[in-house]
């Protein structure tokens, strides 16, 4: 018999509804087949059945409630054993870096017709291996919850597991540690006319996700205009080229490769900073993420590879995932393993904001509204097309000298957008590349 428990998926998800089985109690099913979908605060999970065999029993019934533990389904796979390891549960012998959503929101850049007041490495080092504790799936979730290294405590389960137990006493001895970020008691009135509304889980799990940042990250933040009029005109004139294949040509994406090709030239912003091993952990890929903001709470999915993809390829991912992040239809690997996230302010008319670094990245942009403003030209004050940015790195890490350097460049880029194309001029040839 196999008992195929509920998983430790990740992504702050501790419990989930079932929302749908696709077989019942007799059925014989595959291995892979889809057997149930469970609706979570950030995804609806379609878990495959790890085994082949016949259906015994259903762990719980469509519409109530399942905790990580729990049995989803037993199958009778003919071995006459219990097994319960299964393939989408954290192995013990794995270390498994999540991240989590950071509060950011994606949408198309607004361009304001309004006129604006003038204002008065190649060789790169490997990361070396490191203790890999063994773990039980709450006590992973407790760990990250709490900010803690599970690596760095003692288990006193088999074999050396960290149990929940352990999380919980290591928390207590230090509360004042620089992975913690437990926030002290505090007590809050609600004397007079007031209305208490518990926060939902996604909420929770940002509360956690931004506390966290703030507390590790020592961040400075770096503020700049661009003058984007080639810019505006180029996606003017190719916005319909764009749509008769289909595909919706928005600022975002000329911003996305601008980013893109930037990484590749400073790849300390597509990092990760491990503070408890004193190790850089340089990203050889680029997971492009863009926080989406839902009916739910913010999403954060990443296009995978995307420094691999052309301008218009870029452009149909960003839909494709916006639209599943608000259908609830993003599956967990598409929020997963992000490596450099984008903020659009400007998709609700704010030209400037300070954005939250989505730890463990190290950097973050945001884009405000293209604003027409009064700017200056060979001496002459002229109108123009100004898009805000704001770039926030992390300081333990990454110099303000090095900030500056990246941000200028994805200006360049962006002033000058036949960059993005690397000298290809004409119209047609240019379209065909950027696909």
């Amino acid at each position: 018999m196999y008992d195929f428990k509920f998983a430790d998926i990740g992504e702050g998800i501790h419990e989930g509804k079932i929302l749908e089985w696709k077989f019942k109690v007799g059925d014989q099913v595959n291995e892979g087949d889809t057997l149930v979908i469970v609706e979570t605060d950030k995804v609806n999970a379609e878990l495959p059945s790890p085994v082949s065999g016949k259906v015994v029993k259903l762990g719980k019934n469509e519409g109530e409630m399942i905790n990580v533990g729990e049995t989803v389904v037993i199958i009778d796979d003919g071995t006459g054993k219990e097994v319960e390891q299964t393939p989408t549960e954290q192995k013990p012998e794995e270390t498994v870096e999540e991240d989590d959503g950071g509060a950011t929101v994606i949408g198309e850049i607004e361009v304001s017709s309004d006129i604006i007041e003038s204002s008065t490495e190649n060789n790169l080092p490997k990361a070396t291996s490191r203790k890999k504790a063994l773990a039980t799936p709450v006590a992973r979730n407790l760990a990250k919850k709490l900010g803690l290294n599970i690596n760095e405590i003692t288990g006193t389960g088999p074999q050396g597991r960290v149990l929940k137990e352990d999380i919980e006493n290591h928390a207590n001895q230090t509360k004042t540690s620089a992975g913690s970020f437990s926030l002290p008691d505090v007590e809050i009135s609600q004397a007079g006319d007031v209305t208490v509304v518990d926060i939902s889980s996604v909420r929770k799990t940002i509360s956690n996700a931004m506390t966290r940042s703030k507390t590790i990250i020592p961040e400075t933040i770096l503020f700049a205009d661009v003058v984007v009029d080639d810019l505006v005109e180029l996606r003017n004139r190719t916005k319909t080229l764009a749509s008769e294949k289909g595909v919706s040509l928005t600022y975002l994406a000329f911003i996305s490769k601008a980013v893109l090709i930037a990484l590749k030239e400073f790849p300390i912003m597509n990092s990760s900073f491990d503070h408890n091993n004193n190790q850089i952990i340089y990203k050889n890929f680029i997971n492009l993420g863009f926080a989406v903001d839902t009916p739910n709470g913010l999403l954060v999915p990443n296009i995978k590879n995307a420094d691999r993809l052309g301008i218009l390829k870029i452009a149909e991912n960003i839909k494709t995932l916006a639209e599943r992040a608000i259908n609830r239809t993003i599956q967990l690997d598409e929020i997963q393993n992000g490596t450099f996230t984008i903020t659009n302010f400007g998709s609700v008319g704010v030209p400037y904001g300070a954005p939250v670094i989505n730890h463990p990245e190290v950097a973050i942009l945001g884009i405000g509204r293209i604003n027409k403003q009064a700017i200056v030209v060979n001496d002459e004050i002229k109108i123009g097309h100004v898009l805000p940015l704001s770039f926030a790195v992390d300081h333990r890490i990454i110099d303000g000298a090095d900030a500056g350097r990246f941000l200028n460049r994805v200006k360049e880029l962006l002033h000058k957008p036949d960059l993005l194309m690397l000298g290809w001029y004409d119209e047609k040839i240019w379209f065909s590349y950027c696909w």
